[in-house]
């Protein structure tokens, strides 16, 4: 193959990707983009969480880790067990609450990059800096569970490709093993790791039974381990557990609407990263396969697979594309550390998003803070102490913060609603007759309509409001909250 002109020097991010100009791209370095990406992380340092999804995990996690109990008896989310057992144990290993996930990301971005060095030779600091600050289109500072998968199937990867290169079925195995767990991280890992597994498995010259029999083994051994504890009578059955996911999916699927808009969402992202994927299509061809260019194929047959699962939700969440964008970026290092030639303007697209999301996310974080500040989450915890909340439509934020134990396992804002319907004040009213210890609502949620009519009677004719907080002066922000006290029973 002919030798291609090199624009791309060194195995740094150059910045004349955005700014053209060799003098003015280190001024626009040293000057604007150094401080920016600083205070974009300090931003992510400063707030509990960015994201409501891994703090409302930790929830969840806290009753299996730290109390015993198992899915779904102390609260409900429709993920599977193994996400709560990561972000259970992350949540005992990490004592402060500031930067808690945004280490998270950090550390989880770091051992990707690290594992993804089997499919080719790139900068690990290129790599880690654009999953990490160009990923701030797709939020992954925040440490969502999106990026636990990537880091989870990056690993089962690599361990079947070190296996094919030593010829070790033992690598097969310890493979389905974590296939098994990172499944039960995100049902979608299984969608996301069709194309490669089967690849790495099935291709010619690398197929053989036992590589493929003992993959199988591993992940049944795995699934053993995980559910073991369901075998035991008092812990309930895994027919009630899959049982309740099975119920709340069915009504939480995307609205035609939504997936169109999803549709739409994915499109653009991918038009976003097409200058990688052509490029790669141009350095790799089909037409090229050898023995040894073969590992080329992994990460765009990882990435393709990815797609459906991001479509398959039907909701167009940015975080959900971080399964597609993470082996996108090691394929855009390799590129960047094999000299392959982009056109000047292939990636403005990009990095204008990039810097609009930064500028955004780094304004929210800071407003978070502050409304995180206006809060006294260690006297309510003082309060309430062991004692059970009943959540009616607040942000989940308080029980997070102030370790609180659910009264309803339908814990989440949103749940009932899901569930039920237009009978979700029936069944907030049933929750009420059994007398609940405390109950936290939105901000004035009565005074805004927010609850039902005999719920808020019923609370106000049996319920003292102890303590009531509006962090914003305008409209009342999703942190804002109000908690009441049982006083009158009957």
């Amino acid at each position: 193959m002919p030798q291609e002109k090199n624009n791309i020097h060194t195995p740094y991010i150059k910045w004349e990707f955005l700014f053209f100009h060799k003098k003015n791209s280190d001024f626009t370095l040293k000057y604007i983009i150094t401080p920016a990406i600083f205070i974009y992380v300090l931003s992510y340092a400063l707030v509990p969480f960015s994201n409501g999804d891994p703090a409302f995990y930790s929830i969840v996690g806290r009753g299996l880790v730290r109390d015993h109990i198992l899915p779904y008896h102390y609260a409900f989310d429709h993920k599977p067990l193994g996400n709560y057992i990561f972000y259970g144990i992350w949540d005992c290993l990490i004592p402060f609450y500031s930067g808690k996930f945004t280490l998270l990301a950090i550390t989880l971005s770091a051992i990707f990059v690290g594992l993804c060095r089997i499919f080719g030779n790139f900068s690990q600091w290129t790599a880690f800096i654009l999953l990490t600050i160009g990923g701030s289109i797709f939020d992954v500072m925040s440490g969502n569970s999106e990026l636990v998968v990537v880091t989870g199937e990056a690993l089962c990867l690599s361990l079947m490709l070190r296996g094919i290169q030593k010829n070790r079925n033992s690598l097969f195995f310890l493979a389905g093993i974590v296939a098994s767990f990172i499944i039960n991280v995100n049902y979608l890992a299984a969608v996301c790791l069709l194309g490669p597994v089967a690849f790495l498995l099935l291709s010619p010259g690398w197929f053989r039974i036992s590589r493929s029999f003992s993959v199988v083994i591993g992940g049944l051994v795995g699934l053993g381990l995980l559910f073991s504890p369901y075998l035991m009578p008092e812990n309930g059955s895994l027919y009630a557990y899959f049982s309740m996911q099975h119920e709340f999916l069915r009504h939480y699927s995307g609205t035609t609407r939504e997936r169109i808009r999803c549709l739409l969402l994915v499109g653009f992202y991918v038009f976003l990263m097409w200058p990688v994927l052509a490029a790669w299509y141009r350095r790799f061809p089909m037409l090229g396969w050898t023995q040894t260019s073969r590992k080329n194929f992994v990460l765009p047959l990882w990435f393709l697979s990815s797609i459906p699962a991001t479509l398959l939700s039907g909701h167009p969440f940015d975080h959900y594309f971080q399964l597609c964008f993470a082996p996108a970026v090691i394929m855009w290092a390799i590129l960047l550390k094999q000299d392959v030639v982009f056109t000047r303007y292939a990636f403005i697209p990009f990095f204008m998003v990039a810097s609009f999301s930064i500028t955004h996310n780094t304004l929210n974080n800071f407003k978070d803070r502050f409304y995180h500040s206006q809060v006294d989450y260690a006297a309510i915890s003082k309060e309430v102490g062991q004692r059970k909340v009943l959540n009616i439509r607040a942000y989940q934020t308080v029980f997070y913060l102030s370790d609180l134990k659910p009264f309803d396992i339908y814990l989440f804002r949103d749940h009932i609603d899901v569930l039920y319907g237009r009978n979700a004040g029936l069944h907030y009213m049933d929750d009420l007759q059994r007398q609940p210890p405390y109950v936290v609502m939105s901000y004035d949620a009565c005074e805004r309509h927010e609850v039902e009519m005999p719920v808020c009677q019923w609370v106000q004719t049996h319920y003292q409001l102890i303590y009531s907080v509006n962090v914003r002066r305008s409209k009342p922000n999703k942190l804002s909250l109000s908690l009441y006290k049982l006083v009158h029973s009957g």
